[in-house]
């Protein structure tokens, strides 16, 4: 994503472009967060009876639990089970590939 590229650098520029990412952050947590509660009333067989791979269901399953905990995390929550330093990134990676 190259919207830093390109055009006047001003104080304006700065706090708009940072209010913006930092809301979409804000936001896509919260989703996370959504998706996470409503998706733990289904276990791994239940993905695998929709077309999941075994392995694909539980990558899904992974990924929405450690998105739940960063929101924890963020919105100040205790750390629950994990042991930090944790990489919330590596499941979430197994369902949408790897950072650019």
């Amino acid at each position: 994503m190259a919207i830093f590229t390109g055009g006047v650098v001003t104080q304006q520029v700065v706090a708009s472009n940072a209010q913006a990412l930092l809301v979409a952050h804000r936001n896509a947590l919260e989703s996370c967060n959504d998706f996470h509660s409503w998706l733990s009333q289904y276990v791994s067989a239940d993905l695998v009876a929709l077309g999941f791979s075994s392995g694909d269901a539980q990558s899904v399953l992974n990924a929405f639990a450690d998105a739940a905990e960063e929101y924890t995390l963020h919105t100040g929550g205790g750390l629950g089970t994990y042991t930090l330093p944790y990489n919330f990134s590596a499941s979430q990676n197994a369902v949408i590939g790897p950072i650019r």
